[in-house]
């Protein structure tokens, strides 16, 4: 089992820095528009702001998928930090409260960058399917000059998200945290975070995994796509073959737990009333490493991973 060491911060995550805005539309228009479905996708501020004229806007909220993760945990009462990029904008500042509100650590860094604070214009069906279009503006500016390796270096454990791939600079901020993390003793975990990422990104990804994560988060389409397979059974003997641990969500069929020659199913929740499933797997990530920086056992995580993945898919949005 990984050894997470007492730090000031249990968990610093880095990942972009959005602003979800969220919307009700039928299936019609994103046939209309030629939206994939259930899919995110990278637009220019052009797009964005086109769609967001267009629809029923029912939420705006600070996001972004690891953000929304760090929000939850500090809600479960640790210390948490964030490290992302945002313009001291209106969108910027509304991000940085959201954390701030949350006592989750996060400082605006002036720019002098023309673009916008990123945001995510997600559009809920009524199958309660979220098709994302994301703006990510200055945060895919996220440099190594941005990553305060003091904050790792006292922190418990590093989480990442794979949406950061996308770009030259912030993919060599990672690598300079991921370092940083190794040499300090501060235990990383991973989110895949979305099937494309891994499509683009597969070696990289499986480096990670292979040499520094000790946590790897991915859904089911997302670990077939990492492995090559189309059973996912062999996508969890490929997870064995690591030795790293496993948390793979399995929507209405639960959850499974994989370390070794150890695989935990986790049995769904009852579901009342199913609304929106955006941020899904962002709190099923932070009901399993709120459990497991306090407690070593990997069944009691997955269960916690579950229950807040339930809880957030009966309401709008990615936050409790």
């Amino acid at each position: 089992m990984v050894k997470v060491k007492k730090r000031n911060f249990d968990i610093v995550g880095i990942g972009n820095a959005i602003v979800d805005v969220i919307a009700e539309v039928d299936d019609s228009y994103l046939e209309k528009n030629k939206i994939n479905k259930g899919a995110m996708s990278l637009v220019e501020y052009s797009i964005v702001s086109k769609i967001g004229s267009e629809v029923k806007v029912v939420n705006t909220i600070s996001g972004g998928s690891v953000a929304n993760s760090i929000v939850c945990i500090a809600q479960q009462n640790l210390k948490t930090a964030f490290i992302g990029k945002v313009k001291n904008d209106t969108m910027g500042v509304k991000f940085a409260k959201g954390l701030e509100k949350q006592n989750v650590y996060f400082k605006i860094n002036q720019s002098s960058s023309d673009k916008n604070t990123g945001r995510c214009i997600i559009l809920v069906s009524p199958d309660a399917e979220r098709t994302m279009n994301t703006y990510l503006g200055i945060s895919q500016e996220l440099t190594e000059q941005d990553i305060d390796s003091r904050i790792i270096e006292e922190s418990s454990m590093l989480y990442l998200e794979g949406y950061l791939w996308d770009l030259d600079n912030a993919k060599k901020a990672i690598k300079k945290s991921i370092e940083t993390a190794s040499k300090s003793g501060t235990a990383i975990a991973f989110s895949i975070s979305d099937q494309f990422c891994v499509d683009r990104f597969r070696d990289e990804f499986l480096e990670i995994i292979i040499n520094y994560a000790d946590i790897v988060f991915a859904n089911e389409s997302e670990i077939k796509s990492l492995f090559e397979t189309n059973e996912l059974e062999n996508a969890v003997k490929e997870c064995q073959n690591t030795g790293k641990i496993f948390a793979v969500t399995l929507g209405e069929n639960g959850a499974k737990i994989i370390k070794n020659n150890e695989i935990i199913d986790i049995n769904p929740e009852k579901i009342q009333n199913l609304v929106d499933t955006t941020g899904a797997g962002d709190l099923f990530a932070a009901g399993f490493l709120s459990k497991f920086l306090t407690s070593n056992n990997l069944e009691v995580c997955g269960h916690e991973g579950v229950k807040m993945a339930s809880i957030i898919i009966q309401k709008f949005g990615a936050r409790l």
